[in-house]
């Protein structure tokens, strides 16, 4: 983390050295430059002067002149007679011809009326090119110290928190999926905290419900298992037809439970990872209901009534809905004495269907813990009952599928009552 943090602060130095550098470069070349424009004009000026020093003094004094006069602006004269100089086309065809170089370094090439071509240059040597190329040194140098030092404590804090980020990280790597990582501003880096804590609690709710359905695969098929096993030893022995068939029956029931078993784990295992198809469409609920209810009356032995109330608009998956309403009408039937009642109706930004029986119900201190996965009642509501303590785990992933909840409650015919909320819109 240190290498980074060294890394990134060199790195944005020095790209705010490139772009100041680029700039200058763009400046100078591109547009107005004040100094050799400044020097341009000089010697423009000073070219009529030795003109006519030439025409009444002759070369050597025009020569000597142009010498003193250029010193004075600490400027050296120089007159080109490089073929290969002289033969290029904007010397060769212009009076005056100015050529940058890298830097703030510049030639300006002019040709007198005697048509030999000088140069002019800054004399670097000179006390004040100096004193100008150190000033401008010193105030590079200030600029780029300012940038350095308001950066560096940025970069330090964003080191840190990222620091926190890694720890966190090599923290679950090893197994601690509690942890998390602190969403206060002088630790936010950005929206990276909020999402890698909601990653870090998907991954432990996905680790926790991976223990749980190993564990309870083991506990859940070892019953039917051992019974298939116990009958299969007894049709070795001489048995009667009747018990032969009594035999081959049960092991057809274990069979048959352990199918359902495979498949509401594997529906579990598909609502847990979000890999069920998801197709919204919009319905009219109180027609739906009523076009479903022979199907979810052959889900159940007791009496199955739907009160229908106003009509509601509502997106949802009719697949899932159905596979959550069979659940819980099959759930309904074997707790209910005589009968189980569907019934929905409006609630502030839901839409909620209730499905309720006339059985014991669910005490108020038990009913977040039966929708837990492999969950059941001790009493009322046993193993022995039936079921294998997914269908309201499905039906919770399901309803949260579709943005929404489930709740128990007692119901008004004095059983269980579940409700599960969808919103009237889905975001």
């Amino acid at each position: 983390m240190a290498r980074l943090f060294f890394t990134l602060y060199i790195a944005i130095v020095g790209a705010v050295f490139a772009i100041f550098l680029t700039i200058d470069q763009l400046s100078s070349k591109h547009f107005y430059n004040v100094e050799v424009e400044a020097i341009s004009r000089s010697v423009n000026a000073y070219k009529g002067l030795f003109d006519q020093i030439h025409q009444l003094g002759g070369e050597k004094m025009m020569i000597e002149s142009m010498h003193r006069a250029l010193n004075t602006e600490d400027l050296l004269l120089k007159e080109i007679t490089d073929p290969a100089t002289l033969a290029l086309p904007k010397i060769k065809n212009h009076k005056m011809f100015v050529q940058t170089r890298f830097g703030d370094d510049f030639i300006v090439y002019f040709r007198m009326p005697d048509d030999k071509i000088y140069s002019v240059e800054p004399n670097k040597n000179s006390r004040r090119w100096r004193a100008e190329e150190t000033l401008g040194n010193v105030y590079m140098f200030g600029f780029f110290s300012i940038i350095a030092l308001i950066l560096a404590p940025w970069v330090y804090f964003l080191q840190r928190k990222l620091k926190i980020l890694e720890l966190s990280a090599i923290q679950i790597a090893n197994g601690d999926f509690s942890t998390r990582v602190p969403e206060q501003y002088k630790y936010r880096v950005g929206g990276l905290n909020a999402a890698f804590n909601k990653m870090a609690q998907r991954i432990e709710q996905l680790i926790a419900s991976h223990k749980r359905l190993t564990n309870a695969v083991a506990h859940e098929l070892r019953t039917p298992i051992f019974r298939l096993r116990c009958q299969a030893e007894l049709l070795e022995y001489g048995t009667s037809e009747q018990e032969h068939q009594q035999y081959i029956e049960g092991m057809e029931e274990d069979l048959t439970e352990l199918d359902q078993l495979v498949d509401e784990m594997l529906s579990y295992a598909r609502m847990e990872r979000n890999e069920e198809i998801f197709v919204l469409a919009t319905y009219e609920l109180q027609d739906w209901l009523n076009n479903h209810r022979p199907l979810l009356q052959r889900s159940c032995k007791k009496v199955l009534s739907v009160e229908v109330g106003e009509q509601i608009s509502l997106q949802f998956d009719s697949r899932l809905l159905m596979r959550a309403l069979s659940n819980l009408v099959r759930n309904a039937d074997i707790h209910a004495e005589q009968s189980i009642q569907i019934r929905y109706f409006r609630l502030d930004k839901y839409a909620v269907i209730c499905v309720e029986d006339d059985g014991n119900g669910i005490p108020e201190k038990e009913r977040n813990r039966v929708i837990e996965p492999f969950e059941r009642l001790d009493d009322a509501r046993t193993r022995s009952s039936g079921g294998h303590g997914l269908g309201l785990s499905i039906v919770r992933g399901i309803a949260q599928q579709h943005g929404g909840k489930i709740i128990i409650s007692q119901s008004s015919l004095g059983g269980a009552s579940v409700s599960v909320y969808l919103p009237l819109k889905v975001v």
